[in-house]
């Protein structure tokens, strides 16, 4: 079976190379990308931006570059254009337990009457996503069915704002921070003298890891998420670094 298997591989490939030269375009094509900027969907500036669907070819919208996550999304006219995603979605998956996703991929079908939806040749796109501070963001785009040659087959959407997570802020006192950060390195050292934390252990990387977001700017709630530690530890560690000091 392996022998013929072999076999089979080696007579497909001069079979690729031939399918390949007679038709040149087809073998060199690639997916065309087309960039959509965050501030052209979103916010107060936005302007709606239109995505046209071609029949028999698929149109994914992704938002893997902002690192935010689509947590619902509404297709006001579905009677020509499908929508799946890669995650479970409010509104469209059943028992969706725990919503999210980072891609919606778009298809279009044949029309399909449905009583009571005008007849239109767009329709809106509604997305709503979650960004890793928690913040919740609406995207529309207007949706188009098109013919003739595609011009794309993936929307990404691009970040051209500052993101707030790596912004340098000021919303915190520098002072504020600098004795929240004294205070932990207190406890922790207090905790590795009577030997509650091992400074070879993951927790305390990640401590160190917390410590460093704060330096960064971030608020502690915000610094304890990203680095995967408990609040209720962190502010034990910042307690008993107080105690310490006084």
């Amino acid at each position: 079976m392996k022998n013929l298997l072999g076999a089979l591989a080696l007579r497909a490939v001069p079979l690729a190379i031939i399918v390949a030269c007679c038709h040149p375009t087809d073998a060199l094509a690639s997916p065309v990308v087309r960039t959509i900027k965050q501030t052209q969907a979103s916010g107060q500036f936005a302007k709606l931006q239109t995505i046209n669907v071609w029949s028999g070819h698929g149109v994914v919208i992704s938002f893997y570059e902002i690192g935010e996550t689509i947590k619902r999304v509404w297709l006001d006219d579905p009677s020509q254009i499908l929508v799946d995603t890669d995650g479970c979605l409010e509104g469209i998956n059943q028992n969706c337990q725990n919503p999210g996703a980072g891609l919606i991929h778009l298809r279009r079908i044949k029309k399909v009457n449905i009583p009571g939806l005008p007849q239109t040749a767009s329709t809106l796109l509604t997305v709503i996503t979650q960004t890793q501070s928690g913040e919740r963001k609406a995207y529309s785009f207007r949706l188009a069915t098109a013919n003739g040659t595609p011009k794309y087959s993936q929307v990404v959407i691009s970040n051209d704002v500052v993101n707030e997570d790596k912004k340098v802020p000021l919303l915190q006192p520098l002072v504020t921070t600098f004795k929240t950060v004294s205070n932990i390195r207190n406890g922790m050292a207090v905790a590795i003298r009577n030997k509650w934390l091992n400074p070879q252990d993951k927790l305390h990387q990640r401590l160190e890891q917390l410590i460093k977001y704060l330096q960064q700017g971030d608020q502690l709630s915000t610094a304890a998420q990203k680095a995967v530690v408990s609040l209720e530890l962190v502010n034990k560690l910042i307690a008993l670094g107080s105690s310490a000091q006084s």
